[in-house]
């Protein structure tokens, strides 16, 4: 993700994403398919078909969830408690390894 893809959800605007096989920024904390519009590989030629033919009533509830999710991937300064930081930090959490502290466990 660069920051244009975080300056349009920041404005409004629905991702339309033309991937298959790709892990979105906190995927584990977010469901994407609440504001965006994600088409196949194989049909990137039907893009604008396939946009056209969202409902007007999609378009506006996808709309409605981005202005409530874009704020919790936003940088804030000082910290807040649903900003990018802390979703940074649950990431991390849930892919650490498990590892159990002992004074009898040493390594190199």
């Amino acid at each position: 993700w660069t920051l244009r893809a975080y300056q349009a959800l920041m404005v409004g605007c629905i991702p339309v994403i033309i991937a298959d096989e790709i892990e979105f920024p906190y995927e584990n904390s977010f469901d994407w398919r609440q504001v965006s519009i994600k088409i196949p590989e194989k049909r990137h030629l039907e893009t604008i078909d396939i946009l056209r033919s969202v409902p007007d009533d999609v378009v506006e509830r996808k709309r409605k969830a981005l202005a409530k999710f874009w704020p919790s991937v936003a940088w804030k300064k000082p910290a807040a408690d649903d900003d990018a930081f802390h979703l940074v930090m649950k990431e991390l959490e849930r892919k650490k390894r498990g590892f159990k502290s002992s004074t009898f466990t040493f390594w190199k």
